[in-house]
């Protein structure tokens, strides 16, 4: 059963622009460690850093919470290099993801030049 969804997109642009005013500042606030390193090894980081942000963005949409201030966008993100990825969940995000009950993540990534997007669905059995 489908306890929630959440879909964003996300124009690189809009993540260039960030990681230029804020560099280091924006990275940290925004990405885990292993995001940041995974993103940066590559030739252009930015569609990357964007998918990424589309991640956490779905998938605060399909705890179907409101935007609150008081969470953080590093206690979601993806672990794991090319290929097989992971949603690894932590602090207030964790703590309501319990709360609905779901047993299962399914998220899909794309990025383009222009848009990267993410769809996140939370499954209970």
């Amino acid at each position: 059963m489908v306890v929630g969804l959440g879909i964003d997109i996300c124009e690189n642009d809009r993540i260039s622009e960030m990681l230029d005013k804020f560099n280091e500042r924006f990275l940290r606030r925004v990405f885990n460690e292993d995001e940041i390193a995974y993103c940066l090894a590559k030739q252009d980081p930015i569609p990357h850093l964007a998918a990424r942000f589309a991640v956490k963005e779905a998938f605060i949409k399909a705890l179907g919470m409101p935007r609150d201030l008081t969470i953080s966008y590093r206690d979601v993100g993806l672990k794991g290099s090319e290929g097989k990825k992971d949603i690894h969940v932590t602090g207030k995000l964790a703590r309501m993801f319990e709360q609905t009950k779901a047993t299962t993540i399914f998220f899909s990534i794309s990025h383009a030049r222009d848009y990267s997007n993410a769809c996140v669905i939370l499954e209970r059995n």
